[in-house]
Parts: structure tokens; sequence; C-alpha cells
């Protein structure tokens, strides 16, 4: 499980902090996507909920405040 959340700002305020939470297993689906990245077999790597036709992240959000991001692209530069 890998979950990307934007936190609930209070009001008035911006959405700007991300909470990434993730189990052993999606820990390690991760560092396998960056080390994908790193090897340099890739210029980015795309991280998708199922609901977006993709297996890495969960479409439900690990807390109820957290508004959840269905698709992450990592680019490397």
């Amino acid at each position: 499980m890998i979950s990307f959340e934007l936190k609930t700002p209070k009001p008035g305020a911006t959405a700007d902090e991300l909470e990434v939470f993730v189990d052993r297993n999606g820990l390690e689906s991760l560092l396998a996507q960056l080390k994908f990245l790193a090897d340099g077999k890739t210029e980015h790597v795309h991280l998708m909920a199922e609901s977006w036709g993709g297996s890495h992240l969960t479409d439900e959000p690990r807390s109820r405040e957290n508004i959840p991001i269905r698709h992450v692209k990592v680019v490397l530069r």
C-alpha cells in the first residue's frame, strides 16, 4: 500500500502539505520504482491508483481528513 495524500488545510489556508503512507510492500515497491530511475532505465515513473489504471497507489486515503492523490509522476532531472 502506498498512499500520497494532501493534508486538508485549515479554513483560509492552502493545501500545501503532502503525507505519504506506506506499508512494507508499498515501501519495497516505491524503492523499486526509484531504483529504476536511479539505474537510468527511464527518466520518469508513474504511480497510479487502480481507478486510474494503475496498481501502485491506493484509492482510499489513510486519513479521513486527507485528499488522496491518484497519480504521481516522479521525474529524474
